[in-house]
């Protein structure tokens, strides 16, 4: 793959790596995609769409370089030959013999997903050998510097670091971004190298020298992300709690059970996560000491810990997203990572923080109206965990006053309407069991509650040495004595 000039335009990318596409090395001078090739205009030359055809060397350089920009793009009618498209540009990016032609192949190739340069890395390492990258992040086109760059990180080599090092001021971000990730990955160790990049504005690069960080998981390393943690802006604080979740370290965990307290709703919910994952994936964290620490250091706070958590809970998976659960997470945007287990711990960790909570510190009428929901929550674990702390989040409640012998001239569950839950549980529990709508689980779980609470109220009770007769309505309290 041969290199030429870098012409005018040619300037690093966004965030987003969009930017320096136009004119990257454009033999024409930039001239604007063909907007001719990327339409679906007719299938000829064996069903391929015209821009795909349009890369064949029959055509001049030219037209194969606007069909490759044009297929960063395709339209929506082209949408089933995503693979075609991709494999059509993997070919071109690797074989065609006109540099920019290649260098916009590969920046089509980026934008249908980044993992796709990584395995062009990978190719060409094989066709041309490890030693291959060594000179490729000095070349003008950002795009053959990214794939320089990640082509050095994935062979490896003793001055693999330090040449990647070189490249952490690039003006495009894409390649810093894959320079600093992959100067960790290579062993690069120097926190101070990656210290400056931490806090620049652009996304990618900040995500990926916190994740440089995680990867080199040392002390010094965690110390940095935890100061951005504390003391960034919230982008970074966002950046840093999120990328901490990857660490099974005490020291790590800490910081993120302070940033449960932080000031941004998207801070405390993506620190929720990173506890619950944490607890979930981290032998050398017990569930236990998070727990204990969780409810020692975070208070019951309506719209702090506990909201953060039952966000979490409530977040879609990637299984679900497949067989075609569009349901919002409740408190914050998807990211999309939430597994099972991380989900599962999050409700855990909600239940028991919903359970120790002070009944008199605040409302807790919203926090107990999600645990009824969450009984037909999708995840059957999660809503079994719901059913197992509601009685007992209730029915303590119900009884926290103590009950008195005029306790057996009103219905119960005026005791617990009155109480700082603010909700009516039974009337709820009765009409999710009897809701045609709902799952059949959920309603046996809701018919399985009401047996629990009625129990363990009356149990309640009988410790206190009260006599307590449960009644339904207010009739059932006279016909007990008429017998």
């Amino acid at each position: 793959m041969d290199d030429g000039p870098r012409t005018a335009g040619g300037a690093g990318s966004t965030e987003s790596g969009g930017a320096g596409r136009d004119g990257d090395g454009a033999s024409d001078g930039g001239d604007p995609p063909d907007r001719d090739a990327a339409p679906d205009r007719g299938r000829t030359d064996g069903g391929r769409p015209p821009a795909v055809a349009r890369l064949d060397r029959r055509f001049d350089a030219s037209t194969r370089r606007k069909a490759a920009e044009a297929l960063g793009s395709p339209s929506s009618s082209m949408s089933a030959d995503a693979d075609r498209i991709v494999e059509a540009l993997f070919a071109t990016a690797l074989d065609d013999p006109d540099e920019a032609v290649r260098a916009a192949a590969i920046e089509s190739l980026y934008f249908h997903g980044d993992d796709h340069v990584d395995r062009l890395a990978r190719r060409i390492a094989e066709r041309e050998g490890d030693e291959t990258f060594a000179g490729w992040l000095g070349r003008d086109r950002a795009a053959y510097r990214m794939v320089g760059a990640t082509g050095l990180a994935a062979v490896g080599g003793a001055d693999a670091a330090p040449r990647l090092r070189e490249a952490f001021d690039d003006d495009d971000a894409r390649v810093r971004a894959r320079a600093v990730r992959g100067y960790a990955r290579a062993g690069g160790e120097s926190v101070e190298a990656v210290r400056p990049l931490v806090n620049v504005p652009n996304g990618l690069v900040r995500g990926a020298a916190a994740d440089a960080l995680v990867e080199m998981d040392t002390d010094d390393a965690v110390e940095l992300l935890a100061l951005a943690a504390r003391r960034g802006n919230e982008r970074l604080r966002l950046t840093a709690v999120d990328r901490l979740g990857e660490l099974g370290r005490r020291d790590a965990t800490g910081v993120l059970l302070g940033s449960l307290g932080d000031p941004a709703a998207g801070v405390r919910r993506t620190a929720a996560e990173s506890v619950a994952t944490v607890v979930a994936e981290a032998d050398a964290v017990p569930a236990g000491d998070v727990r204990d620490r969780v409810l020692t250091e975070r208070p019951f706070e309506a719209d702090g810990a506990l909201a953060a958590f039952r966000a979490v809970a409530a977040e879609r998976t990637a299984a679900d997203r497949t067989t075609g659960d569009r349901t919002a997470g409740d408190g914050g945007e998807s990211r999309g990572r939430v597994d099972a287990d991380t989900r599962r711990y999050a409700a855990w960790l909600y239940c028991e923080c919903l359970e120790a909570a002070d009944p008199g510190a605040a409302d807790r009428s919203a926090a107990v109206e999600w645990l009824i929901d969450a009984l037909d929550h999708r995840d059957r674990l999660v809503a079994d965990l719901a059913a197992a702390y509601l009685p007992r989040i209730v029915s303590a409640d119900a009884t926290e006053e103590g009950p008195s012998d005029a306790v057996t001239e009103r219905d119960p569950s005026d005791a617990v309407t009155e109480s700082p839950l603010g909700v009516d549980v039974e009337r709820r529990l009765r009409s999710l069991a009897g809701d045609g709508a709902a799952s059949e689980s959920a309603r046996e779980r809701a018919r399985a509650v009401l047996r629990r609470f009625k129990r363990a109220v009356v149990e309640a009770a009988a410790e206190r040495h009260v006599e307590y007769v449960y009644v339904r309505w207010p009739a059932d309290y006279t016909e007990s004595y008429e017998e």
